[in-house]
């Protein structure tokens, strides 16, 4: 996340000792670690809720292009028994009066 030397947590370290004091130093780091802890836990929370709303996300947009797919699947289907359906009925019985007309 930052990129700290060791030169610039020594620098830290000694500017700490000098304001907070030896006698308060370790209470004061105990805090500090505990809040760093706090802070990387709801971190991490949000980061696990943030994938977890994406991955549920890629999946309705899945279960959609699903549906798509099968409905257009069964619309083919439709279509092809209308035209098969049609095929048959090209050869259409003559009416009576053109049948007068023939003979």
């Amino acid at each position: 996340m930052f990129d700290v030397g060791f030169t610039e947590l020594l620098v830290i370290f000694v500017v700490a000792l000098l304001v907070v004091g030896p006698e308060r130093l370790p209470a004061v780091a105990r805090k500090l670690g505990l809040y760093v802890g706090k802070m990387r836990r709801s971190f991490q929370s949000i980061k696990d809720e943030v994938e977890q709303e994406l991955e549920l996300e890629a999946v309705k947009a899945q279960l959609k292009e699903n549906a798509l797919l099968a409905e257009a699947k069964e619309l083919e289907e439709q279509m092809a028994q209308t035209i098969g359906n049609n095929s048959g009925e090209t050869e259409k019985p003559q009416s009576e009066d053109s049948k007068n007309l023939n003979e």
